[in-house]
């Protein structure tokens, strides 16, 4: 069988600001990215209930913390999600600590056979109660190598790793260099593409590429047909400042 794989991110504040129901946002993800499996950022706590879709997720009750109900939600169609709050052979390490809400991990199976561990990433520019911008994405993400580390140890054999990492690179990032055995290693599947994945929502609206979807060797050598950015998804703009990115596999 083949499985889609996609992450977008909601832009679920905007949505808000202009009125618009992220509920729309599901729609337009069902019917245009067709997948089995989302990574979905600013995306609202719990998928609908409209769509008659069996829904299985997972999320950090709550989201962000102080953030109004949002958060990185990895859903499954065809593809049953269990959250992975505690890695480890005793479960001794606790995920999700040092910024709530940024990492969400679940273990993936498809017709009761293991698919994935997948990773989803949300790193905001973060500011402080004065409201003053602290840190930055790409720091943040190597502060969370640690609960990365974990879990490539933990990890069975495929691991996916996406979402909106707020920052652009033209490789890897190092934080998710080494993480898992080298057979599973890995890999850009839009590496080479001219991609923009994030429009800025003020004048100049300069275009970035700052949402990725790396996949592990084994997965990466089954794939079908890729697709992302606003190259691909030219009406991503309706509802978000974000496109979205999607991968079909054989498994």
């Amino acid at each position: 069988m083949r499985v889609r794989i996609g992450t977008w991110n909601l832009n679920t504040w905007i949505n808000r600001r202009e009125g618009r129901s992220t509920d729309d946002c599901w729609r337009w993800a069902e019917k245009s990215l067709k997948a089995d499996l989302l990574i979905l950022t600013e995306a609202p706590t719990s998928p609908p209930t409209f769509t008659g879709k069996r829904w299985s997720f997972a999320v950090r009750p709550g989201g962000f913390p102080r953030r109004g109900n949002w958060g990185t939600l990895i859903a499954g169609d065809a593809v049953e999600v269990r959250r992975l709050t505690h890695v480890g052979p005793d479960r001794e390490v606790e995920l999700d600590t040092r910024f709530p809400g940024s990492l969400t991990a679940a273990e993936t199976h498809v017709n009761g056979r293991h698919f994935a561990t997948v990773v989803g990433l949300y790193l905001p520019y973060r500011k402080n109660e004065s409201r003053d911008f602290v840190g930055h994405p790409s720091k943040d993400l190597l502060e969370l190598r640690p609960d990365l580390d974990a879990i490539g140890r933990h990890m069975d054999s495929s691991l996916i790793v996406a979402g909106d990492l707020n920052s652009e690179y033209r490789s890897i990032p190092r934080s998710l260099r080494g993480i898992t055995p080298r057979r599973h290693r890995l890999c850009d599947p839009f590496a080479g593409l001219r991609l923009t994945t994030f429009r800025q929502d003020w004048p100049p609206h300069r275009e970035f590429l700052v949402d990725y979807l790396y996949i592990s060797r084994n997965i990466h050598r089954r794939i079908v047909s890729v697709s992302g950015g606003f190259q691909d998804f030219p009406d991503a703009a309706d509802w978000s400042d974000h496109a979205p990115l999607v991968v079909e596999i054989d498994f």
